[in-house]
């Protein structure tokens, strides 16, 4: 594992693991105990969440693109017996977390076959975005874990000597599931990253000779401009948000030969639940692929009865990715998962051959008199418009039809509203063209680089 100037062995890592462990349960922690911590990507971090995991505590991200004080209603709903912050971030009552995972005498990997924890136990919880409210806090159990691991491992192949670059925060599901265990699997390196600069993350990607990297759309089309000279790269992943034809298309050009992949998942299916391989995207272009081998997938109607394939509908998942449920929430736990089924809030189809086509989440399908419109849909239509350099779409209130469709854009050209009508309507139903049409300099983007789509309708509520 790499951290800046410093690299680490995995059997010094398993040491440090250990060591951090102990300094842990010197301080009176018991299992199922949480640990909140504020720091960015490091291998302190690395250590404290895996040590967590040795430990039987919980370890409580805090995603450090947000505020304190969301940070403290985090810590405080999760009961948090212990805070540990880097010096950078201003955790109230919070711990030097260096200092604290030193604490006790220098051990070595010591693990047990009898001292392995249930698989169904909790080492982590990752909150959700919140986009509708509090966010709930996902839990992170060693069973999907693994299989998450493996699941990406089984498309990744990763080799010994191979490197991949963990630009996710380690509080986010994404960079312990798709990177570190992973590595871990095959052999392979960690270069744990932690910068905001496309400039600088593609130079330690050439620097390093990063062969697997990941990210979501939106800081793909930042880096594009410095994606170039990148001959060890060779899989290269979107996800977190709908990943643009346009996009892909460029970055064939800029980065020819490497293998594009698109991820579905969530916080709550321990980061994938479909893969699309370079090969899907090229066939069944706007697909996420098929669930992956230890999934399933179905799409259901309103009365919840399952659809015919092509039907678009609400998409449930079910299978070792699921959560085990919500942290203190047995009613939002409840509601997600029936039956081993959970309830994505996405609005999907699946194909005859299992492919999995996402058209919206629920909360964000607009209803225009009756007629659905996806902003999904409508987002791709607008990006491929060649003045049109990002987009989103939101449903806006409307006294005739209910709902109204409000594009936000971002260009890189002049272009008209009417045009942007005429490009919507000749190519999808009238009633997807926007009736509000709004120019910007950037889309507002929520603490995990997703477009903020609650931000924009308190804007247009706002106008």
């Amino acid at each position: 594992m790499i951290d800046g100037p410093r690299s680490v062995s995995y059997e010094g890592f398993a040491g440090l693991v250990e060591t951090a462990a102990a300094s842990l349960r010197g301080r009176g922690l018991q299992p199922g105990d949480a640990v909140a911590v504020a720091a960015g990507n490091s291998l302190e971090l690395a250590v404290l969440l895996l040590a967590c995991a040795r430990a039987r505590l919980v370890m409580v991200g805090l995603n450090t693109r947000l505020a304190p004080p969301q940070w403290e209603w985090m810590a405080t709903y999760m009961q948090v017996r212990l805070r540990l912050a880097e010096p950078a971030h201003l955790l109230e009552g919070a711990l030097d977390l260096a200092s604290v995972l030193a604490e006790a005498p220098s051990r070595t990997w010591a693990y047990q076959v009898d001292q392995q924890p249930a698989e169904d136990e909790t080492y982590a919880v990752v909150f959700t975005s919140g986009t509708t409210g509090r966010p709930k806090a996902s839990q992170v159990v060693h069973r999907c874990s693994v299989h998450s691991a493996m699941s990406y491992q089984r498309v990744l192949q990763l080799q010994p000597g191979e490197v991949t670059a963990v630009l996710f925060g380690l509080y986010y599901i994404s960079a312990m599931h798709a990177h570190v265990l992973p590595a871990f699997l095959a052999g392979a390196t960690c270069l744990l990253v932690d910068t905001q600069s496309p400039r600088a993350y593609v130079d330690l990607l050439r620097r390093h000779r990063v062969s697997w990297a990941y990210a979501v759309p939106s800081w793909w089309r930042l880096c594009l401009r410095e994606l170039d000279d990148l001959p060890a790269l060779t899989r290269l992943a979107a996800g977190g948000a709908t990943f643009p034809a346009d996009l892909q298309a460029a970055l064939r050009e800029r980065l020819p030969g490497v293998a594009l992949l698109d991820v579905y998942g969530l916080s709550e299916t321990h980061s994938p639940g479909c893969i699309a391989t370079d090969a899907d995207l090229r066939t069944r272009p706007g697909s996420v692929g098929r669930p992956l081998p230890c999934m399933q997938a179905e799409v259901r109607g309103d009365d919840g009865a399952v659809l015919p394939a092509g039907e678009p509908g609400g998409l449930f998942l079910r299978g070792s990715l699921v959560t085990s449920g919500y942290a203190r929430d047995p009613a939002a736990t409840s509601a997600a998962v029936v039956d081993g089924w959970f309830d994505t809030g996405d609005i999907a189809r699946i194909d005859s051959g299992g492919y999995v086509t996402i058209l919206d989440r629920t909360k964000d399908m607009i209803n225009r008199g009756g007629s659905k419109v996806f902003s999904a849909e409508v987002e791709q239509l607008l990006r491929q418009h060649p003045a049109i350099e990002d987009a989103a779409v939101v449903g806006v209130p409307d006294a005739l039809a209910g709902e109204a469709v409000a594009a936000y854009l971002v260009t890189s050209a002049p272009v008209t509203v009417a045009e942007v009508r005429a490009w919507v309507r000749e190519r999808l139903a009238d009633h997807a063209a926007p009736k509000v049409v709004e120019f910007v300099d950037a889309l507002p983007r929520n603490a995990l680089g997703k477009t903020d789509k609650q931000a924009l309708r308190s804007q247009a509520a706002r106008s």
